[in-house]
């Protein structure tokens, strides 16, 4: 609650340093319109009000924010400093309230997903789509510490595990495996797995190999070497073994698109088919719209497409 407890501090700072926010509000209108009557116009307010707002702040401020022209005004370079500040602040709340606002039903598709598979997987497919279906809206949710299908505001997940998942009906699979890979330049090296640095990726779920309990199920010796590199975001630690760092855990859902364009090579014939799986799953609970059934219809598709 620490950072909550900060934020509200700071915004009794602000008011202390400031009587009216409102007035705020008003000038950054003033400011960025470049004009009084078209801030009055946006604002809903008379001109006059504008003005008023605006001496108000200067008279608290002790300091003019603008140079009154005969049909323009302009600002001083205190005017132009705040100016700037609260354009920022302005936009990052918008920003925050756009996150927030849940969507009106049946319009946008929310769809959750990890961070490497959205990053890795979701992303490079979604401009095929949304040329098919440019009426589709979609938002994507994309975090590691998980979702639960009947609390979260998603229409869509994408979740590693086994099924059953609690809330979710399933709709489609796809299967993983698990083996090393690294930049071609390191292969050529002609180097054993056992020789190589390793980069390795933290994980909050149990289900994520890590290099000692992949070895033991791909049936090798245990690998002594410690991890020359290691992660907090698996895309890190994908891109680290593109620039020749080391050898990292490739899953083939996640960097098969790399393997294509031969930024990243399978190292060895070594590999583990883990039990889980890539699932796609649709609240049990409640029914899709419209917009939904088109996403998961092309999901479906797309995760057939992909199988190993």
């Amino acid at each position: 609650m620490t950072g909550v407890y900060a934020k509200w501090g700071v915004m009794a700072g602000l008011r202390r340093s400031i009587s009216s926010l409102g007035a705020l509000a008003t000038f950054e209108a003033a400011a960025r319109l470049m004009g009084f009557t078209r801030a009055a116009e946006e604002l809903g307010v008379t001109q006059a009000a504008v003005s008023r707002q605006i001496k108000l702040l200067e008279a608290e401020l002790n300091m003019p924010l603008f140079v009154r022209g005969h049909r323009r005004v302009e600002l001083t370079p205190a005017g132009l400093v705040l100016a700037r500040a609260l354009t920022g602040a302005f936009d990052q709340v918008t920003e925050a309230l756009d996150t927030i606002r849940r969507p009106v039903q049946g319009k946008t598709v929310t769809v959750g997903a990890t961070l490497a598979f959205t990053h890795f997987w979701l992303l490079p497919r979604l401009p095929a789509f949304r040329a098919a279906h440019p009426e589709v809206q979609l938002r994507l949710v994309s975090q590691d510490s998980g979702f639960d299908l009947r609390k979260d505001s998603v229409d869509v997940l994408i979740h590693y595990g086994r099924p059953p998942v609690d809330g979710g009906r399933l709709l489609a699979e796809l299967p993983e495996r698990v083996f090393p890979v690294c930049a071609p330049a390191l292969a050529r090296r002609g180097l054993s797995l056992d020789q190589m640095p390793l980069i390795a990726c933290d994980w909050v779920e149990p289900t994520w190999l890590g290099w000692r309990r992949w070895a033991q199920l791909a049936g090798l010796p245990p690998l002594a070497r410690p991890s020359a590199l290691r992660f907090s975001q698996y895309s890190d630690a994908i891109y680290a073994a593109i620039g020749g760092e080391g050898v990292a855990m490739g899953w083939q859902a996640l960097v098969g698109g790399h393997l294509e364009d031969g930024r990243l090579v399978r190292l060895g014939q070594a590999e583990v088919v883990p039990d889980e799986v890539n699932m796609l799953l649709v609240p049990a609970t409640r029914n899709p719209g419209k917009a939904a059934r088109v996403f998961t219809d092309w999901l479906v598709a797309a995760f057939v497409a992909a199988q190993p």
